[in-house]
């Protein structure tokens, strides 16, 4: 079995998310993908998030219609941070066997030597980068293969860092809850059902 994980707050989820989902499950052959919302985000403490509750319930909306997509509560349940290794290791637990592949995108890498225990998280799980615009990749920190659009990924036997600089996330949450506020339509970059949940719930309002 292969199951790539998408963590993060999702305050909101949107299209991005989605179709980088998308392309790195073509690419990588997965059976699953597991979108973990944080219950709340080690590396995003500047400000208060929008509750896990809300979160969680925006994403299970969004992937609903796809096949082998799957909202998971592991760090929503937790009731605490939690912080990436955690979850890992507890999805090892849950999953003995699995491959597992941990999408990120090169905003994140680019302070991955500043996240906890981050070397043994690299001996958990694949890691396949997203491009950012305005982030680069960063190529000092381990080997990496760069796959190009339509290439299927050939998994080693050790865990692996895969850059898949075709994918990319034009729109962010910050900006989308920033319009939000602003009374800016962005249901164009939205999940129809997410866009829906935010105007029944005024969570930007």
């Amino acid at each position: 079995m292969r199951i790539a994980i998408l963590g993060g707050t999702f305050d909101p989820i949107h299209n991005g998310h989605l179709a980088a989902a998308r392309s790195v499950s073509s690419a990588f052959c997965t059976d699953e993908v597991h979108f973990v919302p944080a219950y709340s985000a080690p590396h995003k403490q500047s400000r208060e998030s929008t509750s896990a509750f809300h979160r969680f319930a925006m994403v299970a909306l969004a992937v609903l219609p796809f096949e082998g997509f799957r909202a998971s509560a592991i760090e929503v349940d937790a009731l605490e941070k939690r912080y990436t290794i955690d979850t890992l290791e507890t999805m090892r637990s849950m999953y003995p066997g699995a491959q597992l592949v941990f999408v990120m995108g090169t905003d994140m890498y680019q302070d991955f030597d500043t996240w906890k225990d981050y070397r043994r998280l690299s001996t958990l799980a694949h890691l396949a980068i997203v491009h950012r615009p305005g982030f680069a990749f960063r190529t000092d920190l381990a080997p990496h293969l760069v796959l190009e659009d339509g290439e299927k990924a050939t998994l080693p036997e050790k865990p692996a860092v895969f850059y898949l600089p075709f994918v990319e996330q034009p729109v962010s949450s910050t900006s989308l809850r920033e319009d939000c506020r602003k009374g800016v339509d962005v249901r164009e970059w939205l999940p129809a059902p997410v866009w829906s949940y935010i105007e029944r719930t005024k969570l930007y309002s």
